[in-house]
């Protein structure tokens, strides 16, 4: 995940308890097409399910594409009969939670008399907003945040490309509540949830069209990759692993909820590992230094976030849990696929304290809450850390808020940290 690709879910728990505000639309729809273009530039080594089906004049084709960490990260549905074509595309930041935001885009090209063609464009951002309902101001995710329009008119050879075609923006502030309330509806009943039912039925028909890691052997018995910390260009991700040399991996399968594909969880082992993985090889570059348990990216409050740098040399695994952060560490892969990180809670802690000017129990080794803001391809990483009050009656009130920015350096036994600056966040407490 880049910074861009922070589950807007952890983006707005973790700005709300510095009494800042949700991602503007501006943000959110930069984040959706960075996410559009990181996932085209990697599709054609992905693995692709396909389905044709054919019903008097018209075809349908189903697509729906993995990547290494067997994460879903496009789906595509093309109709054709003997004078249109009409494609939808659905690519979302995570699609284990499309409401935080997806990116759907509408295209359909009709024949004219003429020989000509008619295009027509729609891209609609789904995310979080602001609205205005019949209960007055509320604030939701899934919500329809920004609709693009564009249509032209191609000469019969032309090449039917919309690129130089402006694009109109919809007025969305203009629809009523009950508009509102007719996109939200079907937003959540049709338009969320189509990529992933269209996944699973792609699945269950049959093997892959194509499957690059098929063949692939490597490492793959010593782990398996935790879902949602892929690399945006699909190269790398975190992996679960157990130090030991032979691994049961059917003994840890999740089996409280059916899943597919089967997840798995250690949380009782004493062994755990985490690692950073090359996908396409299957290997094992090195370990983080956390210990995240399962290869879900949520169990209950307890989530594993991963952070890459644009060129995914750089990276922060975060464990974030209710109210303090259990791990959070930060490491490059360097010269010869090699991997290595730091303990950023344990190097960071004492430092924070003091700066803030609380007491810091070296026992207990603090109780901070981590934020990754941003990774950058020199090895900085931006960071939030505060102190939650778990306790009654001001129990979730932020007690004070750090920023910092440390940089990643190379050293003769791994990674080292080097703090560059800290500065202290406004909190806002309730009355």
């Amino acid at each position: 995940m880049t910074a861009l690709r922070i589950s807007l879910v952890c983006a707005v728990s973790a700005t709300a308890a510095f009494g800042m505000d949700v991602p503007s639309v501006d943000e959110q729809v930069k984040a959706q097409a960075q996410r559009y273009n990181e996932v085209e530039a990697h599709l054609d080594h992905s693995v692709c399910y396909s389905r044709k089906t054919t019903e008097g004049s018209i075809t349908k084709t189903e697509q729906a594409w993995f990547n290494g960490a067997d994460d879903l990260i496009k789906a595509a549905v093309e109709v054709r009969d003997a004078s249109t074509r009409d494609l939808t595309e659905n690519i979302a930041l995570d699609f284990d939670n499309t409401y935080e935001g997806m990116f759907v885009l509408n295209r359909k090209e009709t024949s004219l008399p003429n020989g000509g063609t008619q295009v027509d464009e729609s891209r609609k951002y789904f995310g979080y907003a602001v609205f205005k309902n019949k209960d007055g101001n509320q604030t939701g995710n899934g919500e329809l945040i920004r609709e693009l329009r564009k249509s032209a008119k191609f000469k019969a050879g032309e090449t039917l490309d919309t690129v130089h075609t402006k694009n109109v923006v919809v007025d969305l502030a203009k629809r009523s509540p009950d508009n509102i309330e007719q996109d939200r509806a079907k937003a959540r009943q049709e338009v969320l949830s189509a990529p992933e039912k269209i996944a699973g039925e792609l699945r269950e028909a049959g093997p892959p069209e194509f499957d690059p890691f098929a063949n692939v052997k490597g490492d793959e018995a010593k782990y398996r990759v935790i879902h949602g910390t892929a690399s945006p260009d699909g190269r790398f991700a975190i992996a679960l692993g157990l130090d030991r040399e032979e691994i049961d991996w059917d003994s840890f399968i999740f089996k409280e909820q059916e899943e597919t594909p089967k997840t798995y969880y250690t949380e009782d082992e004493t062994d755990v590992r985490n690692y950073v993985v090359d996908l396409a090889h299957k290997k094992i570059l090195g370990e983080t230094g956390c210990n995240y348990f399962g290869t879900r990216r949520r169990y209950n409050h307890r989530e594993c976030y991963v952070f890459w740098s644009p060129d995914c040399t750089a990276f922060a695994q975060l464990w974030a849990n209710k109210w303090s952060s259990d791990a959070c560490v930060a490491g490059k892969i360097g010269p010869g696929q090699k991997a290595s990180a730091v303990d950023l809670i344990n190097q960071l802690s004492p430092k924070i304290y003091a700066f803030a000017k609380k007491r810091f129990n070296r026992e207990e080794g603090g109780s901070l809450t981590f934020s990754i803001n941003k990774v950058t391809n020199d090895g900085i990483v931006d960071l939030d850390a505060s102190e939650v009050d778990p306790t009654v009656p001001h129990r979730g009130e932020t007690i004070f808020a750090v920023n910092e920015r440390v940089r990643l350096r190379d050293g003769p036994k791994g990674v080292g940290l080097e703090v560059l600056n800290m500065r202290r966040l406004k909190v806002e407490q309730s009355d």
